[in-house]
């Protein structure tokens, strides 16, 4: 069997925690009372994050910082170097995304250059909405133009907190529904706005089954013609580009389900939102990290072929991250 691969787990380097608000808070806020993040302890211990990996039989988590996703350079200089290292510290089990500062200009190329080249991340990562911006606006387009150039795969994860929605501030709906409709819009924004026809090589992982976006496939893909009337190719095969990854519902099997009716396998990527989800850290929902090895064991039992299920757990993240197998 493959290797077990995380394609989101979060670490925030002690350093960031001690700079907001001396890392004694539980969460760190934004906006008009919105939570942008839950922080807790298990963010900042390797040690204990490798223990609880071992408990539910994960082989490597790609790592990405809560923090860091609209930071200044220097944060994200923090974050990538402590990705490095960590890589280091624990061969095979660890595979940091760069984040790099918006707007997304020569700054942040330059320091993709270094996280890359230098540090040896294997991937980048960005938000819903970069800097207020949708995915579909110019203003990323050198972006995707050198992470189609270098053929370095994007994790888009929800933005934090999403904007442009006045009726999600209330009840935390920010971070329940808001962060999965903002998904939804910017997977579509990507296919409607032609960044898959200016950058056909482009690899973007969107979080969370895109926030659930296969339960509307069937909709955008009748409606699609309202996009664009001249569009070069049909919704299906722009959306078969992209990959998704499987966390956001802590193993909801009907999430899943719903997932495998629009999203085909071979583009579907394990994880967890570790710590966030599972651990019980951040939310009431939490089960133990043992609770992941069930997650596991109901992908296992999907009525696929073992390749197409050893894809989504394992091979097809490797793949796209060039990790050894």
């Amino acid at each position: 069997m493959s290797k077990i691969v995380d394609f989101q787990h979060h670490y925030v380097p002690g350093a960031l925690v001690e700079k907001f608000e001396g890392g004694g808070s539980p969460s760190q806020r934004v906006g008009a009372g919105q939570t942008k993040a839950n922080l807790n302890r298990f963010l900042s211990d390797a040690q204990q994050q490798v223990a609880d990996m071992d408990e539910a039989g994960i082989d490597t988590s790609v790592l990405s910082c809560l923090l860091s996703w609209d930071a200044p350079l220097e944060d994200c200089r923090v974050t990538n170097d402590a990705f490095a290292e960590l890589q280091a510290r624990y061969p095979g089990r660890f595979a940091g995304l760069a984040h790099v500062p918006t707007p997304l200009g020569a700054d942040s190329l330059a320091e993709l250059d270094r996280a890359v080249d230098e540090l040896g991340l294997p991937g980048v990562t960005i938000t819903s909405q970069v800097g207020g911006d949708p995915l579909d606006s110019p203003s990323l387009w050198d972006f995707y133009g050198w992470a189609s150039r270098r053929q370095v795969p994007v994790f888009v994860h929800p933005a934090m907190p999403p904007t442009g929605y006045r009726w999600i501030v209330d009840h935390d709906l920010d971070r329940i529904i808001g962060r999965e409709l903002d998904l939804a819009l910017q997977t579509t924004r990507l296919i409607a706005g032609g960044v898959l026809d200016r950058f056909p090589d482009l690899l973007l992982v969107i979080a969370h089954f895109g926030g659930g976006i296969a339960a509307l496939k069937e909709r955008l893909a009748a409606k699609a013609y309202r996009f664009n009337p001249s569009m070069p190719r049909r919704f299906e095969e722009y959306f078969d580009q992209l990959y998704f990854d499987m966390s956001g519902f802590e193993g909801g099997v009907g999430a899943l389900r719903c997932a495998l009716t629009g999203i085909r396998p071979d583009r579907l990527v394990f994880a967890t939102d570790y710590p966030q989800d599972f651990t019980g850290s951040a939310t009431d929902t939490g089960k133990g990290p043992g609770a992941i090895r069930g997650y596991v064991s109901t992908i296992r039992s999907l009525d696929l072929e073992p390749d197409a299920v050893e894809g989504m757990l394992g091979r097809t993240a490797a793949r796209l991250l060039h990790l050894p197998e």
